[in-house]
């Protein structure tokens, strides 16, 4: 929708958030002190262990599913919004009557509610609302990134009004941004925030890499926001994935891709990693775990081939993608599909083969443009 331009400026104050984990120290069993953060699939969110995911109903609800077997486990009704999944635990946004927001913390597996906090000292503007859309020449979006520290769950917030106005187009008329503090244990909520670290960057600039000619690759952030026409083009600069850097270029023709690999910011570098895709490639596309990439069929371009960054091997192959990621055994991918369906796949990373499927929220616009 005409939005879209305004959500992506949106997003930047949850970058930070959203990438801090490959950066901060990993959280293990009973670590107290590790920064946790949402890990993303297409249209939601799935646990560490790869065990549970909560996606975006058509209906802008939560339903949280068996990522194994596909089976749904339990239902929020819409509007609602899944911030992440941690420690066994499922934390979602919920707004009731009155527009009142609350977070509510349940049992990842059972949908047992645990615990529930107010959040009225959001103080969000009354236009602003979970159930984002379009009605006439206005239109609302409300991102929220949340991270988890022990038992304290940081909220950040960024509210948008756009409004279409004659021949200036999509313009921001309304904004509110700001976050919260909450301390799961006590329910206490706190307005006061630390600093909001600077915005990572998706590319930087690469080192001299002798005799390379580096290749533009597809790559988005990491955060909640709906892809319906796959991610925008990069840079040929280094792809940033927390202190390592990623590089690619084309070997003697377009069927091999040579990864280059170092450690940032003086540290060493691995040896060029060689996929061999044994077919010519017209595009390369990073995937949202930063793991794995998608090399496109010149030939047939809905199809795309899935390789390992960390070993080089060929995986499976997946049919007109949209967005895609991979959890241990499992890939995750959207499809957009006849009358503007938006369709999770879940299948085995080793095949492509699908598993299960689900709708999920539809777009509310024309999709994006495709890879080019």
């Amino acid at each position: 929708m005409r939005a879209n331009a305004t959500g992506r400026r949106t997003r930047v104050l949850f970058l930070a958030l959203a990438l801090a984990g490959v950066t901060l120290r990993a959280a293990s069993p009973g670590d107290s002190d590790a920064i946790e953060e949402p890990r993303y699939i297409p249209a939601g969110v799935i646990d560490a262990a790869g065990t549970v995911v909560c996606v975006r109903t058509p209906e802008e609800g939560v339903e949280a599913i068996d990522a194994a077997k596909g089976r749904s486990l339990w239902r929020v009704p819409a509007p609602a919004r899944a911030l992440m999944l941690a420690r066994d635990r499922a934390f979602v946004l919920e707004q009731g009557t009155g527009m009142r927001l609350r977070l509510a913390v349940y049992a990842a597996r059972t949908g047992r509610l645990l615990t529930e906090c107010d959040l009225k000292r959001l103080d969000l503007p009354p236009w602003s609302s979970l159930a984002e859309g379009a009605m006439g020449r206005e239109s609302t979006r409300l991102m929220v990134a949340a991270r988890l520290l022990a038992e304290t769950l940081e909220l950040r917030y960024d509210a948008t009004l756009t409004r279409i106005s004659g021949f200036q187009g999509a313009v921001v008329a309304d904004r509110a941004e700001g976050g919260v503090r909450i301390d799961l244990e006590s329910g206490r909520v706190d307005r006061r925030l630390g600093p909001v670290a600077h915005e990572p960057p998706l590319f930087e600039a690469a080192p001299s890499l002798p005799g390379a000619r580096l290749i533009q690759v597809h790559a988005r952030a990491l955060d909640a926001m709906l892809v319906f026409g796959g991610p925008p083009p990069g840079d040929s600069g280094a792809l940033v994935v927390g202190d390592r850097r990623l590089a690619f270029e084309f070997g003697p023709d377009t069927t091999t891709l040579i990864v280059h690999r170092w450690t940032a910011p003086a540290g060493g570098s691995d040896e060029p990693l060689r996929l061999e895709h044994g077919q010519a490639t017209d595009a390369v596309w990073v995937t949202l775990d930063r793991r794995h990439v998608l090399l496109r069929r010149a030939y047939d371009q809905s199809r795309y081939d899935l390789f390992s960054l960390e070993t080089g091997g060929a995986l499976g192959r997946l049919d007109r993608p949209a967005d895609v990621a991979v959890s241990g055994e499992r890939v995750f991918w959207t499809t957009l599909e006849t009358k503007g369906r938006l369709v999770l796949h879940a299948g085995d990373a080793a095949t492509g083969r699908s598993r299960w499927q689900r709708i999920v929220r539809p777009p509310e616009g024309p999709p994006g443009p495709p890879i080019p």
